[in-house]
């Protein structure tokens, strides 16, 4: 799991961090959400996404989608210290893939879990927001590496 919001308190980017805190979402309604994604999309800095690809990420957010989605993070204030309180209790193994840069939810919240799940892996990839894309080699090998028994190798903390 990786590039969602965790940390109580908050820990985003200025753009995911201004999305939660707006008092309201009409102006977010009267954006472009092709070229809110676009601009999202340009933080890819290693990869060259295939035109199909990018389209399809530009036409997932087309028309009332792209603000219907953000009320998942705008529900980061409320639900987020309900959840902090109940990672201790998780027992099932967790691999945490961030990316070390990532200017929309910085590697705070992939730290945040790792240090309250008692079953856990971090790894820090140098890449952004889009780790699976910008750093896709070291993504595939660590999820590899975790279904062949790397879910294992976690170890409970004191």
């Amino acid at each position: 799991m990786g590039s969602a919001g965790a940390a109580v308190p908050l820990q985003l980017g200025s753009a995911l961090k201004d999305w939660v805190e707006a008092p309201d979402l009409a102006g977010y309604r009267r954006a472009d959400p092709r070229q809110v994604v676009a601009g999202a999309l340009a933080g890819i800095e290693r990869y060259q996404l295939p035109d199909a690809i990018r389209e399809d990420y530009l036409s997932s957010y087309e028309g009332d989608r792209m603000v219907e989605s953000m009320r998942y993070v705008r529900a980061y204030p409320a639900e987020l210290p309900a959840l902090r309180d109940l990672l201790p209790r998780i027992q099932a193994p967790v691999q945490t893939i961030a990316g070390r840069h990532d200017p929309a939810v910085p590697p705070a919240n992939a730290e945040f879990l790792h240090d309250r799940l008692p079953h856990s892996n971090l790894d820090l990839l140098d890449a952004g927001h889009f780790t699976w894309e910008d750093a896709a080699d070291d993504y595939a090998a660590l999820v590899t590496s975790w279904w062949n028994g790397g879910y294992a190798a976690p170890s409970p903390r004191d």
